[in-house]
Formats: structure tokens, C-alpha cells, sequence
């Protein structure tokens, strides 16, 4: 070997071994849910959830087993939610799935599916809708004078809304 072939492969960079190894079946479950939260800003219905994991994998999912992995797994939380027309409402809990995904050595797998790209456009959307509801009490609050009952009830929903 040269001393050109050792700096040639100096030069490459390395490439991350893909982990071929099929997930387990709760955890693709964790995964699929993740997804479908994700695409939903973070929140949905159990029942919602449920249709759809059981719609994506037919034979692989059941309604039972989705509901216990939501009741069961850290990052799965209730939300607030006036709403109960799907059932309990959930939030994904994004700075607990990211403890999750790291003490499952699963992070390699979370960044082949975009996880962690979705999670921070995730994190900027609601953070720029925090500070939007925020922006428009501070406005009519410019007066000087406290703001009424209504200006208060919309910014605290606004704010609710995000961080139920």
C-alpha cells in the first residue's frame, strides 16, 4: 500500500452500518405512532391513532395493543382536550422520546426515517405559535390597561392548544 492509498482512504468518509435486524413488534409500533403524530403536530385520538396503525398494518397491529403502547410507553402523554369525540387525546412528548429513542440505542434507526428533522420542525411550529399568541395579547395590552376576560381566555386557549 502507497502512501496515496492510505491518504485516499483517509479522504473517504466513513459510512454509518445500517442496522438490518428487524425492529421488534412493539417497538415498529412506537415508530408508527411517532410517524402519525408527527404528521398531526404532535397530538391525536386514541381512537384516531388506533384506526390508522391498525389501517397501515392490518395483520401486524391490533387496537388493543396500540392503546397499551400509548398508556405504556414515556413519551406517549394525556392532553387537555374539551373534545372527546375520538377518545383521549395525546401528545408526544418530544424531549422524553428523544431520552427513549437514545436509552433504546435506537437513534441510528430514528434518524434513517427523518425522526429527529421532524422533531425540530416540530419544536419551531409550536414555538413560533407560542410566540404568536403571545404577540397578539402583548398588542392589546400596548394600552397600558389589562386586558379583558376575552382578549385573556383567547391567548390562554392559544397557548393550551400548543402546550396541553
Amino acid at each position: 500500500m502507497t502512501s496515496d492509498d492510505a491518504n485516499e482512504e483517509k479522504k473517504t468518509p466513513e459510512k454509518k452500518k445500517r442496522d438490518t435486524r428487524p425492529l421488534p413488534l412493539t417497538e415498529s409500533l412506537v415508530f408508527d405512532i411517532v410517524d402519525y403524530l408527527l404528521a398531526n403536530e404532535g397530538y391525536g385520538f386514541s381512537t384516531e391513532i388506533s384506526e390508522k396503525m391498525v389501517q397501515l398494518k392490518p395483520r401486524r397491529y391490533t387496537s388493543r395493543e396500540v392503546i397499551g403502547v400509548l398508556r405504556n410507553r414515556p413519551m406517549f402523554k394525556h392532553a387537555q382536550s374539551k373534545d372527546r369525540r375520538g377518545g383521549i387525546r395525546w401528545r408526544l412528548d418530544l424531549l422524553a422520546l428523544v431520552k427513549y429513542l437514545d436509552s433504546k440505542n435506537f437513534v441510528n434507526r430514528a434518524e434513517e426515517r427523518g425522526v429527529f428533522d421532524r422533531l425540530r420542525e416540530l419544536k419551531w411550529r409550536q414555538i413560533v405559535m407560542t410566540i404568536t399568541a403571545l404577540q397578539e395579547l402583548i398588542g392589546k395590552m400596548e394600552d397600558g390597561e389589562e386586558p379583558d376576560n376575552d382578549t385573556l381566555d383567547k391567548a390562554y386557549e392559544s397557548l393550551a392548544t400548543v402546550w396541553s
